[in-house]
C-alpha cells in the first residue's frame, strides 16, 4: 500500500462490518501530521469536528504551510461511529487494543474490553498501518470526556501548552486512569512520536466545539514548523 497523493484518499483498512477506514492527504511537505477521530464512536464531538475541518480544507477556505503534509482519518472506528457506540462491532475498546508493552487482557468495565489479544482488531491494524506508512512527526487524536483537557504523550508538553492557550483547556500528561493498549502509549511513549489526545467537553454542540478548537488544531499542525522538535532534528 502507498500513501495517497496530495488531495487524494485511500482505504487503509476496513472495519468488521467492511466499512472503509479512509485516509486523506493535504500537502506534500516533509513535516507529517496525522489527525485522527472516531476511535470511540460515542465521542462524536471529535469526528464531527474533523469532518467540518475537512470541509473547510476541501473548499479552499483553509491552507497550510508548504512544509506540511496533513493526513486525516476522521473515523477510525466507523462501525462504532455509525451507531454512536464507544467500542467496535465486536465490543472492543480500540484504545485498549493496540499492542503496547503494558497491554493486558484484564479489565474492570466492559466499556474497556481490550479484545482477545493485543492488536486483534482490523481497526487497530489500520491504525498501525497508518503509522508505519506515514511515519508521522505528530499525532493529533480527538476524543471527548467529562473532564476536557489537552493530554500529551511523548515529549510534546510545549505543543500542548500552545494548544491550551487557544482553547482554554488544562494540559496534562496523565488522563487520570490507566490506559494500557492506548495510542498515547503505543505512539507517544513507546515510539517517541509526539502524541496529543484532545479531550473535548463531552456533550458540547458541534458549532461551539468548532469555534473553541479550530485555532488550537491549526496551531498544533503548524507548531513544529517554527519550533523544531529534537526527535525531528535526529530524523532529518
Amino acid at each position: 500500500m502507498r500513501l495517497p497523493e496530495d488531495g487524494k484518499k485511500v482505504a487503509v483498512g476496513f472495519s468488521h462490518l467492511k466499512q472503509e477506514i479512509s485516509l486523506q492527504r493535504f500537502g506534500s511537505g516533509q513535516l507529517k501530521v496525522l489527525l485522527l477521530g472516531g476511535v470511540h464512536g460515542n465521542e462524536s464531538e471529535g469526528f464531527l469536528f474533523i469532518e467540518k475541518f475537512l470541509e473547510e480544507i476541501e473548499s479552499g477556505e483553509m491552507n497550510f504551510a508548504q512544509e506540511i503534509s496533513l493526513f486525516v482519518c476522521p473515523r477510525v472506528n466507523p462501525d462504532g461511529c455509525a451507531v454512536v457506540r464507544r467500542t467496535n462491532h465486536r465490543n472492543v475498546d480500540l484504545n485498549r487494543n493496540l499492542p503496547t508493552r503494558d497491554w493486558t487482557e484484564t479489565f474492570t468495565d466492559l466499556r474497556y474490553y481490550p479484545g482477545p489479544s493485543a492488536g486483534s482488531e482490523p481497526e487497530s491494524a489500520a491504525t498501525i498501518r497508518m503509522l508505519e506508512l506515514i511515519k508521522p512527526d505528530l499525532i493529533l487524536s480527538l476524543h471527548s470526556y467529562e473532564k476536557p483537557m489537552v493530554n500529551y504523550n511523548g515529549e510534546c508538553e510545549d505543543l500542548a501548552k500552545a494548544m491550551s492557550k487557544k482553547n482554554g483547556l488544562i494540559v496534562s500528561g496523565d488522563i487520570g486512569y490507566p490506559t494500557p493498549g492506548s495510542l498515547g502509549t503505543y505512539a507517544g511513549w513507546e515510539r517517541d512520536i509526539p502524541t496529543i489526545t484532545l479531550e473535548i467537553m463531552r456533550g458540547q454542540e458541534p458549532k461551539p466545539v468548532y469555534h473553541q478548537h479550530k485555532e488550537g488544531i491549526v496551531t498544533a499542525i503548524h507548531y513544529y514548523v517554527d519550533h523544531p522538535h529534537p526527535t525531528l532534528a535526529k530524523k532529518n
